[in-house]
């Protein structure tokens, strides 16, 4: 266990990078700083001045067109409109303040002990090698959930298949609840080939997905039996075979750790623009949060797939759970509560894809940003009410949910979404230079580092989560007010191309298919692209606001790909 004096240390690390996180924000918000960054910014600007010119000579002309009502209405607006927004500016932007320090804490962390410190965080934990005869290992399930995955349930099955361990003490266990015929002959005829090579197999098919992912796996548990370890692989990953020599010993090891996670790696990184800023936001949560978290002796949860569970922990923790889209997440907590242990395994990776295709990655966001919020609302009390530390239950409430989960897609949409634009019609209204400037660099760069290559697509990263803001807000209230919506699984399609170039089948991606779905117009992004566009028209028109336009129209340009479905192809 964690000794007092560590965890302090860390809790300790954690307020000190927070309040310099504020300061730093303070000095860069300082007037004299925000004066030299407009001088040095004015000199590197001047492309807008012939513009500006040309607007000063069509000024009376446009004047000229000014009538009363339109006064009237600039009248009504600064009297009553901009205090309300100049209200609404300073709250959220104390709100980016948070989300940036929560940002930067992680940071620090992660730089701090790779880079500086000489000490490895796993040290905390024993380790032991498995090795000579196989009555000395212990028994496990490689547990392989899916839901018609016809492309790729081949492959992860002869990677089970694959896994460095006694035949006697392994069993792999496919959780399908497919209505795909063509997808359970494949995983029958792949199971075969298990059997044939000295491998226990069982193959439960349900007839319907009560539950879904959390219910197959609730449903499997009586079937474990003897088995102590639990193997997790969603069908789109690749595990190498040694996989399992490398996470079990930690938890023979340690009987206190529920949990050993290993860091994913993407086959599709390069893909096309989508793959690219998924990688740069997985990579900052994997490479950065989850191992900070680990690093400082904090809370992070399971990822759900690439890590091995003690079944022990599993029950104890009171078993898998469909009360929210994140069953990984839900279970981590409770086990947490209950005191368990959790480690993450940085050096050991499992290749995956990530979706290729806009459809599937707004699916996948919609669960991943109401299963939180969802699993918060129905955990608050527990976490209070829980006996582990009071600061611990601090970062879980105010951090861990309130800041990553919530306020960071409440300040994405209301302030970067819908205040800096309609500020574009009110320009009495100010915004603090650091917030609009400063914040969103830090947070974008902090994120950015964690992929190579990632600084070059820091613009068009920051652009596409904007657009994405929409929906994981509106899944984020569907969570907060129970709607159906809110635990709808919709299968993230997986289309197998990666796979088929690694095992020379390239069977799986020509095969005919019946037909070609349409592309899906999505009217919400439509809308804010429309929004956009207008805001910035009306502050190039109105108020002459050239530069801070041009950010407004590359947003809606944005915005308008997403809403076309025309994404895929960049």
């Amino acid at each position: 266990m964690m000794s007092q004096a560590s965890k302090g240390s860390s809790w300790r690390t954690f307020l000190l990078s927070f309040v310099f996180t504020c300061v730093l924000l303070g000095v860069l918000s300082h007037p004299q700083t925000m004066h030299l960054t407009r001088h040095a910014v004015s000199k590197v600007g001047g492309g807008t001045e012939s513009l500006q010119k040309l607007f000063r000579e069509r000024g009376p002309v446009m004047k000229q067109h000014a009538s009363i009502w339109g006064d009237n209405i600039a009248r009504f607006r600064i009297s009553f409109v901009s205090p309300v927004l100049q209200i609404a500016v300073g709250c959220l932007s104390l709100l980016s303040c948070l989300v940036a320090a929560d940002r930067l804490f992680h940071v620090y962390v992660t730089v701090w002990w790779r880079y500086f410190t000489r000490k490895n965080a796993l040290e905390r934990f024993n380790h032991i090698k498995l090795e000579g005869h196989e009555a000395k290992y212990p028994t496990v399930c490689v547990q392989l959930p899916m839901f018609n995955e016809t492309d790729v349930c081949a492959h992860v099955i002869e990677c089970a298949r694959e896994m460095q361990w006694p035949r006697s003490k392994l069993l792999i266990q496919v959780l399908d609840d497919s209505t795909c015929p063509e997808t359970r002959a494949i995983i029958e005829e792949s199971l075969e080939l298990c059997r044939e090579q000295g491998i226990q197999t069982q193959y439960r098919w349900r007839s319907n997905r009560t539950g879904y992912k959390a219910g197959a796996m609730a449903d499997a548990m009586g079937d474990l039996g003897l088995y102590e370890y639990v193997a997790v692989f969603d069908a789109d990953f690749s595990p190498d075979p040694d996989f399992l020599l490398k996470t079990v010993p930690f938890l023979v090891a340690n009987p206190h750790v529920g949990f050993v996670q290993a860091r994913w790696t993407f086959t599709n990184a390069t893909e096309n623009v989508l793959t690219r800023v998924q990688t740069i936001s997985l990579n900052y949560h994997i490479r950065c949060e989850q191992y900070a978290r680990f690093c400082a002796g904090l809370f992070f949860n399971n990822n759900g797939t690439a890590c091995v569970w003690r079944k022990s922990c599993i029950e104890d923790a009171g078993g898998w759970s469909h009360r929210s889209t994140v069953e990984d997440l839900d279970l981590s907590l409770r086990a947490h509560l209950r005191g368990w242990r959790f480690i993450f395994l940085d050096e050991i990776t499992c290749l995956n894809e990530i979706p290729s295709v806009y459809a599937a990655y707004r699916k996948q966001q919609h669960r991943w940003s109401a299963g939180p919020v969802t699993l918060w609302k129905e955990a608050f009390r527990s976490i209070i009410n829980s006996d582990i530390p009071f600061a611990s239950k601090v970062y879980l409430n105010l951090f861990f949910f309130g800041t990553r989960m919530f306020a960071t897609h409440f300040v994405s949409f209301f302030f970067y979404l819908l205040l800096i634009p309609v500020c574009a019609t009110c320009p009495e209204v100010v915004i603090p230079y650091w917030a609009l400037v400063y914040a969103p660099i830090l947070v974008t760069l902090s994120t950015c580092i964690f992929t190579p290559g990632g600084l070059w697509y820091a613009i068009p990263y920051v652009l596409f989560e904007n657009a994405m803001t929409i929906v994981k807000l509106s899944a984020m209230i569907s969570g907060l007010l129970s709607l159906s919506s809110a635990n709808e699984w919709v299968m993230t399609t997986k289309l197998g191309k990666w796979v088929a170039q690694k095992v020379e089948k390239a069977r799986l991606i020509s095969k005919p298919r019946s037909h070609t779905p349409a592309k899906t117009i999505y009217a919400k992004e439509l809308f804010m692209g429309l929004f956009f566009a207008f805001c910035a028209t009306w502050g190039i028109f109105r108020h002459e606001l050239f530069a801070y336009s041009i950010f407004l129209y590359a947003q809606a340009a944005v915005f308008f790909i997403f809403g076309l479905n025309c994404i895929d192809n960049l």
